[in-house]
């Protein structure tokens, strides 16, 4: 991406974010507003009511379990901002690409540069709390952030797939939401690995979204850097991305057309 892609990304990211939350009192913090909510109904339901334990302990606390659920809901509700709106943003923006010079290339963009923000303000919080409680780890500001650009790169592939896709097949913007649920429910991330029978863990072993929640907490909560999950992170990127990039270029044309 040259300078002068650049700078039109990142205007046209501050006027997708400024549109989405225009009138509203909180503004872009809209963006947290979502999942912290959802942070406090998971908290209660699965830290006090169902007592959701680890390695056959309960959590320390409350506050423990909170921070432990949180560090990978903010990497789930990221990816889940991509998932749902990247089937619809080409058509969304159909006006801006169809009459105007504009790559075509940065639309799908768009998605993940809020996914960015968004995680960004959740990591943020998660390590101010941390600290809080003396539980932050100096090695987590080294730890986390390659993990970040393997899911940001994940979320790109994902991103072109599903623009070009969603232009095709309308129904990925109503498939989207429920495949989430089952993505959660399928993913450690209200409950831990431990938790989960051991016939099943070859499937966690492979599912991508596993491999980042575990490494996501080792290095946010522990100061700990999972260089398996990172390597097998890094085989499903060079895999998916070169892929979705040659798909998104192939179909394009056509989706112009259809738009």
């Amino acid at each position: 991406m040259n300078r002068a892609n650049l700078t039109l990304f990142r205007q046209l990211l501050q006027r997708d974010l400024r549109e989405r939350y225009t009138g509203t009192a909180l503004g872009v913090f809209w963006l947290l507003a979502q999942p912290l909510f959802m942070l406090l109904v998971y908290a209660l339901v699965f830290g006090e009511i169902l007592q959701v334990r680890s390695g056959g302990q309960a959590m320390a606390s409350t506050a423990t379990f909170a921070a432990w659920l949180f560090a990978g809901l903010g990497m789930f509700n990221a990816l889940a901002e991509v998932l749902v709106r990247s089937p619809a943003i080409l058509a969304e923006r159909r006006d801006i690409l169809l009459n105007s010079p504009l790559p075509a290339g940065l639309l799908p963009l768009l998605p993940v540069g809020a996914s960015v923000w968004l995680e960004l303000l959740s990591v943020g919080l998660l390590l101010l709390w941390l600290c809080l409680q003396g539980q932050c780890y100096w090695q987590a500001f080294f730890c986390y952030p390659p993990f970040l650009l393997l899911r940001i790169l994940l979320s790109v592939a994902l991103a072109y797939a599903l623009a070009v896709l969603g232009v095709f097949l309308r129904d990925l913007r109503q498939m989207m939401p429920p495949l989430l649920t089952v993505l959660l429910l399928l993913s450690p991330i209200v409950y831990p690995l431990d938790a989960v029978p051991e016939r099943f863990h070859g499937w966690f072993g492979w599912n991508p979204l596993a491999q980042l929640v575990q490494g996501y907490r080792a290095a946010l909560l522990e100061g700990i850097f999972l260089w398996e999950s990172f390597a097998l992170l890094l085989v499903w990127v060079v895999m998916l991305l070169p892929l979705a990039l040659l798909l998104f270029r192939q179909l394009m044309p056509r989706a112009r057309y259809v738009l």
